[in-house]
């Protein structure tokens, strides 16, 4: 296996936890604000 193999594969895990997180919190924020608009 050769870096770049290597490299593409360790950004692509980043990527996607960061990707996964930011979905997470926004659907946190996004949530708690509908319920208080519901109110």
């Amino acid at each position: 296996m050769d870096t770049a193999k290597l490299d593409l594969i360790t950004g692509g895990i980043a990527i996607a936890i960061l990707i996964g997180g930011f979905l997470m919190m926004f659907t946190t924020v996004f949530t708690t604000k509908y319920k208080n608009l519901k109110k």
